[in-house]
């Protein structure tokens, strides 16, 4: 049986502006290659699907634990040349710790808002608090048991983005938890 690892899909704009999260893994990736259109990871099903077919497929990229995908949605149709950054990038490209955080946040609580089919982060809200509680202890744990700095820096992207649903949940703001480690 071969399993594949999934690893988290950043979507952004042409313009690098982060418009979406979702799942991706090898298969996916390299289906987006071939294809020129981007796959990912249907958060119910785990079925590998088209992403948005309507939207401008323009590039992805494999970071070392993470796919990192350029779209563009709507009319425009020019294709921006875009920039690769190197596997061993420790940071993600264009973005100070916090500001990713905070875009993340706002995808977060739009999908809590506008709740779309076919969302990971929509289907956490649709099974309630508990679960979203349930997850986010599960990648505690997880992140715990990781063996190396790779499985230690997925897992701790997949702790602070369920510890962000759990938070958005909650109504409570990054910013509260970033002022509470600030007075610390």
């Amino acid at each position: 049986m071969d399993i594949q690892k999934i690893y988290p899909l950043v979507i952004k704009n042409s313009s690098g502006t982060i418009t979406d999260v979702s799942l991706s893994n090898e298969k996916g990736f390299n289906k987006s290659v071939e294809r020129n259109t981007l796959w990912h990871l249907h958060s119910d099903t785990g079925r590998l699907l088209p992403y948005n077919e309507s939207a401008s497929f323009i590039s992805i990229t494999k970071h070392r634990s993470w796919y990192e995908a350029i779209i563009e949605s709507g009319e425009k149709g020019d294709k921006e040349q875009t920039e690769h950054y190197p596997e061993d990038r420790g940071s993600v490209p264009e973005f100070a710790g916090e500001r990713v955080l905070s875009s993340l946040e706002q995808i977060i609580i739009e999908r809590m808002r506008m709740l779309p089919e076919g969302s990971y982060t929509t289907h956490l809200f649709a099974s309630g608090g508990e679960k979203i509680r349930k997850k986010t202890g599960e990648e505690a744990v997880e992140l715990i048991l990781a063996q190396n700095r790779e499985e230690i820096i997925y897992e701790a992207a997949d702790l602070i983005y369920h510890m962000m649903v759990l938070l958005a949940s909650e109504g409570i703001s990054i910013d509260a938890v970033l002022s509470e480690l600030s007075n610390r």
